[in-house]
């Protein structure tokens, strides 16, 4: 039944079937087959949704929704330009740094490529780098958001392990610095090789640099004050996103930016957005557990045979497996699929679930903008109006400080699990 059930999801998705038809249809029909009884399916729908967690993604969504709808992104990369201007190479920093701040916020990274693409290739453009080159800064920069609080997938990564949303925000913390960290050391000492024409002169700022300040700062406290509230533990997630978004709300007021109509569109694209999500949790639940009641993980774990005694070789395997599926797949979905097999496969190899969450997300993120198939790759490609064989040629280097920061994460567990057991332990105990 195991071999139905995949060969199933494999033909759907490779005749272009949506992913939760792809996930749902070989789950109806294994039931069906089984003869399980509707309560058991029902129930397991129920499992899948029944989670406070839920509330942390779509605030946090909301909040993202906002940011952009504003345009108080804008407001922070002003400023920093401003602050770096005369300083060559300052657009690809201000990537990475901004990057940092605010892809989190969108949700994922094909998100941040979207929204903070455009703005960071036309910068660089100016600059003089390479507009291939520029495309492929945005996308590694970008995959450092969904891994850095507020994580939309380590929220979503918690509802599936049911551990505490908090604990997996915190996680990412020190990853995300260090992936951060590895891609601005190596940009420091390749960026002067992709300079390929003359700056292009652009008019001065009109405004000063105390006036830039001011108004970037707000949105730039933003993420501080997030961190502060889950360190100090002064609000749960999901009361942390709803704060955030009546921030930004206020944001929008004050900057004189706020309207009804961006207002609905934040929450409409939101909905959307969630939507989605609980329709991909309910079809990847259904699946899952169709595929844990054939005992995949031990089936799984019987081939793997004597790797099974060398658990960081385990690991390897599995990162090799993520960055298959983050290729050909949305990460939500390949996160909801993938998480509760690998789950306990490294439960019981002893492994941290807060370390797997933070590996997955990293992985999923990486194999977005991995070629021949990764989606950010086509998405900056045509966002940016740059040929997407040109993206993948400048984008392939830069897996140097993004393999080098997985690595790092993926065999120093406490880079994941000290952070969020030291605020537990010290603040929350």
């Amino acid at each position: 039944m195991i071999a139905a059930l995949l060969i199933g999801f494999v033909v759907l998705l490779g005749v272009g079937a949506p992913i939760v038809v792809a996930m749902g249809l070989p789950a109806a029909f294994y039931f069906i087959a089984t003869g399980t009884t509707l309560s058991t399916i029902t129930y397991s729908f129920y499992q899948s949704l029944y989670s406070f967690n839920m509330l942390a993604v779509a605030m946090f969504l909301l909040m993202g929704n906002l940011v952009t709808e504003f345009g108080e992104t804008e407001r922070a990369f002003r400023f920093a330009r401003t602050v770096s201007k005369g300083k060559k190479g300052y657009s690809s920093k201000i990537a990475v740094i901004l990057n940092l701040i605010f892809a989190g916020m969108s949700g994922a990274s094909i998100s941040a490529v979207c929204g903070l693409g455009p703005m960071m290739v036309e910068e660089m453009d100016g600059e003089g780098y390479d507009r291939g080159y520029a495309s492929a800064m945005t996308i590694a920069a970008s995959t450092v958001g969904p891994v850095f609080p507020p994580s939309i997938p380590l929220v979503l990564y918690a509802t599936i392990a049911s551990i505490s949303s908090t604990k997996s925000l915190l996680s990412g913390l020190v990853p995300g610095v260090v992936l951060s960290g590895c891609l601005f050391v190596w940009v420091l000492f390749t960026h002067k090789n992709h300079f390929n024409h003359e700056p292009i002169p652009r008019p001065e700022e009109t405004e000063t640099t105390s006036k830039l300040f001011l108004d970037a700062f707000p949105i730039m406290l933003a993420p501080v004050l997030i961190l502060i509230t889950m360190l100090m533990g002064v609000f749960s997630p999901g009361e942390t996103g709803a704060m955030a978004a009546l921030y930004m709300i206020a944001l929008g007021i004050l900057h004189r930016t706020f309207t009804f109509k961006g207002l609905w569109n934040s929450v409409w694209s939101t909905i959307k957005s969630c939507s989605s999500i609980l329709i991909l949790l309910v079809a990847g639940g259904t699946f899952t557990k169709a595929l844990m009641l054939e005992k995949l993980p031990d089936r799984i774990m019987s081939l793997l045979g004597g790797a099974m005694e060398h658990p960081f070789v385990v690991l390897l395997i599995i990162n090799f497996v993520l960055l298959i599926m983050g290729m050909f797949m949305e990460s939500n979905s390949a996160l909801i699929l993938a998480a509760p097999i690998i789950l306990q496969i490294t439960n019981m190899l002893g492994f941290d679930p807060l370390h797997i969450g933070v590996m997955i997300v990293l992985n999923l993120m990486i194999g977005l903008s991995t070629p021949p198939f990764g989606l950010c790759i086509y998405a900056v490609a045509r966002v940016a109006k740059v040929p997407s064989e040109s993206v993948i040629r400048n984008v392939v280097p830069l897996y140097i400080p993004l393999g080098v920061a997985l690595m790092v994460v993926t065999f120093t567990p406490a880079l994941s699990t000290w952070l969020p057991n030291f605020v537990f332990s010290t603040f929350l105990a």
